[in-house]
């Protein structure tokens, strides 16, 4: 399927204030199942400098800098997309240590994942309740994974938090409730009890019947040996196929912050989002 996503970011500020370097990471990933088709980015004020990117974990990331002080800082970025992953379980084989719970990788490889398996806290009562819900499967990693997102999908309520910082697993896991990027991060800590590595995953998603505007999402990617990085969204209770658009990827979820930077200057800003996915005419993928 073919995407035409806008996104729209629009910060005001209380007084002028001096914007310091801005890192925006905002353009569609492109590997095996999604190739970006055209990608643009405006900015008003225009910087003074821009260059692109690859950040400590390969998201493509453009960082701009701008001169004088300013009121109001628009980014306005247009893109196109190819996502072609139909079937999110086309593994063409699985290593034996990954099948089964708890997961071992290869050396070598767990030491290149050694970010996505590390836990912020150690809630050893969400430990238990991975554990419980991978019993329940026979201790094996597929049906643990989707039934981790279910469990989730089913029991938390989702919330729209646009600002502010992730919630911790264990308030979210306390609470039944958060935005998508605080689901993604339970889902995620889940995994790592269970020796799995996780990542947490911002980009966009294709509803076709919803009612009102899209939103930037989040959910998580688990390294499979034999299948990559695939991706599990707990907000909607699904393993993710081609109707996802991952942008940004990281351990945690400020790495894959859609912008990243501060200003000089007294009061507060005000953010506003608007976002619009939809597919394009014609396509017949």
């Amino acid at each position: 399927m073919i995407f035409q996503i806008s996104h729209r970011i629009h910060f005001q500020y209380d007084d002028a204030v001096i914007i310091q370097p801005l890192t925006i990471r905002l353009r569609p990933r492109s590997d095996g199942a999604q190739r970006v088709l055209d990608w643009r980015c405006e900015l008003t004020p225009g910087p003074s400098a821009s260059t692109s990117i690859l950040d400590v974990f390969g998201n493509v990331a453009l960082q701009v800098s701008f001169e004088g002080s300013h009121r109001e800082l628009t980014i306005n970025v247009e893109s196109e997309v190819e996502a072609s992953r139909i079937n999110p379980f086309d593994y063409l084989s699985l290593d034996s240590r990954v099948t089964n719970l708890p997961a071992f990788y290869d050396l070598r490889i767990g030491q290149a994942l050694a970010p996505n398996l590390h836990r912020q806290t150690m809630d050893l009562t969400i430990g238990h309740w991975a554990g419980e819900l991978s019993g329940a499967v026979g201790w094996q990693t597929q049906p643990f994974l989707l039934k981790l997102c279910e469990e989730i999908n089913r029991n938390y309520t989702t919330e729209c938090r646009y600002e502010g910082a992730t919630f911790s697993p264990t308030k979210t896991f306390n609470e039944k409730r958060g935005a998508c990027r605080d689901l993604a991060a339970l889902f995620m800590d889940a995994c790592r009890t269970q020796g799995l590595a996780a990542r947490f995953v911002s980009g966009y998603v294709y509803e076709p019947n919803r009612t009102h505007g899209s939103e930037l999402h989040a959910w998580a990617e688990v390294y499979l040996p034999g299948g990559g990085w695939r991706g599990y969204d707990p907000t909607l209770g699904i393993a993710v196929a081609d109707a996802h658009i991952p942008v940004a990827a990281g351990p945690e979820p400020e790495w894959a912050a859609p912008t990243e930077g501060c200003y000089i200057g007294t009061g507060d800003s005000n953010i506003n989002y608007q976002v619009k996915v939809t597919r394009k005419l014609g396509d017949r993928t």
